[in-house]
């Protein structure tokens, strides 16, 4: 129950059975029990936004080239569109591709 599974939008829907079901010794930044996946139900940031400036476009592609992959910056949890923990190229096409169907 993603909000966009086609578009890489990983985002959980309102109704997803993975909010608040996780390990319940964990909580989640607003003090509910962690949600299952890799992004968190209410989270202000949309992945791939990595300028956090609402939308997805060149500016968050330069981002992610610049301070992701060129000064390998551990902050990048916002360009790894592909879940697979690093942000390399394959990151930026996604995005690309993406912006591109926008």
């Amino acid at each position: 129950m993603f909000v966009d599974l086609e578009n890489f939008d990983f985002t959980l829907q309102e109704n997803s059975p993975c909010i608040d079901a996780g390990d319940p010794s964990e909580t989640d930044s607003d003090g509910s029990i962690r949600d299952i996946g890799a992004i968190r139900f209410g989270s202000e940031t949309t992945l791939g936004d990595c300028n956090v400036d609402g939308s997805q476009n060149i500016l968050d592609i330069v981002f992610m080239i610049n301070s992701c992959i060129l000064e390998d910056n551990v902050e990048c949890d916002c360009g790894d569109l592909n879940q697979d923990n690093v942000v390399n190229i394959l990151d930026v096409v996604l995005l690309v591709n993406t912006i591109l169907t926008i």
